[in-house]
């Protein structure tokens, strides 16, 4: 499977890998906000077949960091340090909220049908 075996200051924070179909992802973000800045470091991932979402590490990074990733073939990878899988029906209701919220902005008006229960 394809790794990214990830370092921190020389130290190595996680070995990420999806053994099978997925996603494995490992950026940096940087956001200027009112109170200050905020830099960051995340290591995650998605299980494609479960829906699974991954998470090896996230870490809050300082000026002067340095973060490498090498990129392997590899037999394993680390556990990841948190799972959690996507419930069917709470993903309906954000999509829902989604389309709602995307209705008031643009000035629609929806008619939804009535609630089954």
């Amino acid at each position: 499977m394809r790794v990214f075996e990830v370092h921190l200051n020389g130290e190595r924070l996680c070995s990420a890998g999806i053994d099978g179909d997925g996603v494995v992802t490992a950026y940096m973000s940087s956001a200027k906000i009112k109170d200050g800045d905020n830099l960051d470091l995340a290591v995650g991932g998605l299980v494609s077949t479960t829906k699974e979402h991954l998470n090896w590490a996230r870490v809050g990074l300082m000026l002067g960091d340095e973060v490498r990733v090498r990129i392997l073939e590899s037999a394993s990878a680390d556990e990841p340090a948190e799972r959690e899988r996507e419930e069917p029906e709470r993903e309906l209701e954000r999509k829902r909220n989604y389309v709602r919220e995307a209705a008031k902005k643009l000035g629609w008006t929806l008619t939804e049908p009535p609630d089954p229960t």
